[in-house]
């Protein structure tokens, strides 16, 4: 982001503590595709729509609406967000408004078509593993696409970040995935498995599905407690230490959101962060999809879905790295300003 962009975000920030009536869409999630190549284990995306409904037109008036309407930063995701051939056109429109740009990827088709993704800020390449572990968890052809995507994009200079999600399954390999990113200069980030308590088909999968691939209590704060150790000894891990110690403090075993309030954080998302999903439904959270009805952007504009939206009911806590990341964030926790000041610049 440009300098006067990095100011319209604090400010806004501050005037949303200020004045708690006061909303701006400042980070917005955008699924451009539910679509994907893989067949990942912990995920569900194939249980929703796969029609895109968005034309490329559709994507850059959506974008010029979030702009006007304060937004500062998007992330584009999918399913497998580079199955759209228009990619590149819509990664160049978003930077060229002056947002910051996140794509997640887990490396399908970037070697051939790398050129598109310079606009990013940041690329997320879905990393869980040795090859046999990440074979498993996500299919053994991704294993390929995942190390050439890396590759090329680190030849490029185009900032790359690995993308591990935890479970039983890689747990026990924290410490060769942080070397595998420290060797190649990367930073190495790491989320919770996120999954839904009730059966219904989600884009996460419901906790009776993967019950296999969740972590104990035990194993999953054994997990935290050497992330954090590695963070504080200054591994090229992305995450903060805040986000770590939520989630090791989190009481439960059987769900990943709660109605109680956190001690460390507000929840923003409806006030300062939503997500656009591939069907063109807009939601305050991304755990919203399946449980409370999305505001249809193409029939009423962003500006108006974004008035319209509401948080979700019973929700005021999770463990969702990108949730409690961003809660943190907009909370003013300074330690978790200085690690994204430090991850990012």
């Amino acid at each position: 982001m440009k300098i006067k962009d990095t100011i319209y975000f604090g400010t806004s920030i501050l005037r949303m503590h200020l004045q708690p009536s006061h909303r701006v869409p400042l980070s917005v999630h955008i699924g451009l595709t539910n679509r994907c190549n893989n067949r990942c284990r912990y995920c569900n995306f194939q249980a929703l729509s796969q029609e895109d409904v968005w034309t490329t037109d559709d994507l850059i008036r959506v974008l010029d609406a979030m702009r006007e309407a304060g937004t500062r930063r998007v992330q584009f995701t999918g399913g497998e967000p580079m199955l759209r051939d228009d990619l590149g056109v819509i990664l160049a429109h978003a930077k060229s408004l002056g947002m910051f740009v996140g794509v997640s990827t887990n490396g399908y088709q970037v070697p051939g078509r790398v050129e598109e993704l310079r606009p990013a800020d940041i690329v997320q390449v879905s990393y869980d593993g040795p090859p046999e572990v990440h074979g498993y968890l996500r299919g053994e052809k991704s294993v390929g696409d995942t190390a050439a995507a890396i590759d090329i994009l680190l030849e490029k200079e185009i900032p790359v970040w690995t993308n591990t999600v935890m479970t039983t399954a890689n747990a026990p390999y924290i410490d060769e995935i942080v070397e595998y990113v420290r060797k190649r200069g990367m930073v190495a980030n790491f989320v919770l498995l996120d999954f839904f308590s009730d059966p219904q088909e989600h884009f996460h999968p419901a906790l009776k599905d993967i019950q296999d691939l969740v972590m104990s209590g035990e194993e999953k704060r054994k997990a935290l407690k050497h992330l954090i150790e590695l963070k504080q000894s200054g591994a090229p891990v992305a995450g903060s230490i805040p986000y770590f110690q939520n989630a090791l403090d989190w009481p439960y075993d059987d769900r990943v959101t709660s109605p109680e309030p956190s001690p460390l954080y507000s929840c923003w998302f409806g006030r300062a962060v939503a997500h656009l999903e591939a069907d063109g439904n807009l939601y305050a959270c991304g755990m919203g999809v399946g449980r409370v009805p999305g505001i249809d952007v193409r029939e009423v504009g962003f500006k108006e879905a974004w008035k319209q939206l509401q948080p979700l009911p019973n929700c005021n806590s999770c463990t969702m790295a990108c949730g409690v990341e961003a809660n943190l964030l907009f909370s003013l926790n300074w330690r978790v300003i200085y690690n994204w000041f430090k991850q990012l610049r």
